[in-house]
């Protein structure tokens, strides 16, 4: 049987449009699951990001994002 280590590791060479069905595929088996579904507002937000997405815009790197969390959540930080 093949470990999900192994899964995730050839998931990660597939290209991004390939790698996004195959994870939109998974979370769609979540549903039935004790997870629960979605709420519709959160259903909108990530159809919106997909376009996005599929439309060429750019997502920003996840290391830049929490760099700029943690630079907000500094208490030495300057005031704007």
């Amino acid at each position: 049987m093949t470990q999900p280590r192994e899964i995730l590791e050839a998931a990660l060479r597939l290209e991004p449009t390939e790698r996004a069905a195959l994870a939109a595929e998974i979370l769609d088996s979540l549903s039935d699951s004790t997870y629960g579904d979605l709420s519709p507002a959160w259903e909108a937000e990530i159809q919106r990001r997909a376009r996005k997405f599929d439309a060429g815009r750019q997502a920003f790197p996840s290391d830049e994002v929490f760099a700029e969390i943690e630079a907000s959540l500094r208490p030495d930080r300057a005031t704007r």
